[in-house]
This record gives structure tokens, sequence and C-alpha cells, in this order.
């Protein structure tokens, strides 16, 4: 999470493509309340979370549109694979 915090906050975001967020603000305070509740234990917003890094979601069409797909490909895939991932 602090990777793809650290991404979105480094340089602007094309928004275009998606529908979830209004402004580059609303992502990266998104993205930090998920942070901020994944560090606390909690995982009351994890299917959200989940639905945000899908190959069709929000998160997905802001890498492929703003530069960095291969990037977010990697760390979703890593997400997936760690612990933060209950089984469905």
């Amino acid at each position: 999470m602090d990777e793809l915090l650290a991404i979105v906050q480094s340089s602007s975001q094309d928004l275009a493509w998606q529908s979830h967020y209004e402004s580059e603000q609303d992502l990266v305070d998104d993205l930090r309340d998920h942070a901020d509740r994944l560090a606390s234990g909690d995982v009351s917003r994890l299917s959200d979370l989940r639905f945000l890094l899908v190959p069709t979601g929000a998160l997905c069409e802001i890498a492929a549109s703003s530069g960095w797909l291969e990037r977010y490909v990697s760390l979703a895939n890593h997400l997936d694979e760690s612990a933060v991932w209950p089984p469905t």
C-alpha cells in the first residue's frame, strides 16, 4: 500500500478512464485510508480494496492510463499472494 501511495503521489494521475475517483486527492485519501486501516489490523474495507485492484478496477485503469501498469500488476499480484487477503 505504501508503494501504491508513493507511485500515485509521485506524478499526476490520469483519471479519465475510471469513474471511481473525482480527483487525485480523492484517490490519495482513499489509498491512505486503506493503508492506515491495514496497518492497524482493520480489514473492514478489504473487499473495497480488492475491488479497486481487480484487472478492470479503478486502480488498474489509472495505472494503465498513467504509465505504470507493469508496476501495478506486480504490486497487485504481490498483495494477492500476501497474507493481507484472507481466503474467499
